[in-house]
């Protein structure tokens, strides 16, 4: 397999040195195992298409001859909680070469302290590494159109990141790109579903894109 010193010698962007395994896998037309792991924004809730099919696709593109399979354990209303305790036959299960862990909207909402968060994301992220050797992108999601759910998770995509810094592990900050399309002069109503707090399939498709930038 092509070593990461190979795929910088022939100019592996900076943001696939979490994604370098995943990548040569991908250029090599091997079989390739993805999970996307995580709550409603990752399960695609109330759209016919959500990121992780929009995502698969844009990487079929890139890699043609690659063997993608992609696995999507997006479970509405869930916390990370309840993502602990699903791991095992919803990840690990399938053996992947890489998982998403998407968490967050619901930690929030329902009352989880950061530090309550930031434990249970470590250990999944941590379970994956070790039982699977997988490599491993944490996400924050959309900023949202109710203002004080806007503001209190606002706290927890921090953790996110900065669970990923601790860990080693990648990150990608969905909510800041977002935000940048939204400063560009994109509305933001026009990105999310009346009255839904969650993406329609042009902020999925945003969201795909930002993952993109790591293959």
């Amino acid at each position: 397999m092509t070593s990461m010193k190979d795929l910088e010698a022939n100019g592996m962007q900076p943001d696939r040195r979490f994604t370098w395994r995943t990548v040569s896998a991908l250029r090599a037309g091997e079989r390739v195992v993805i999970v996307a792991f995580g709550d409603s924004i990752t399960a695609g809730y109330a759209v016919r298409r959500g990121f992780p099919s929009f995502w698969k696709e844009s990487l079929q593109q890139r890699y043609p001859q690659a063997d993608i399979e992609m696995h999507n354990q997006g479970v509405s209303g869930e916390t990370t909680w309840d993502g602990l305790s699903r791991l095992e036959g919803s990840v690990l299960y399938y053996h992947p070469d890489l998982v998403t862990i998407n968490f967050g909207i619901n930690d929030a909402a329902y009352g989880l302290s950061l530090s309550e968060f930031r434990a249970n994301l470590s250990k999944m992220a941590e379970s994956v590494v070790r039982e699977c050797q997988s490599e491993v992108l944490l996400l924050t999601s959309q900023p949202l159109l109710t203002p004080y759910y806007d503001r209190l998770v606002r706290d927890y995509y921090r953790a996110v990141e900065e669970v990923a810094k601790a860990l080693g592990v990648g990150f990608v900050d969905v909510f800041s790109a977002w935000m940048r399309r939204v400063d560009e002069g994109t509305p933001l109503q026009s990105l999310i579903l009346p009255g839904l707090d969650h993406p329609n399939e042009a902020g999925y498709r945003m969201i795909a894109e930002e993952l993109m930038n790591n293959f």
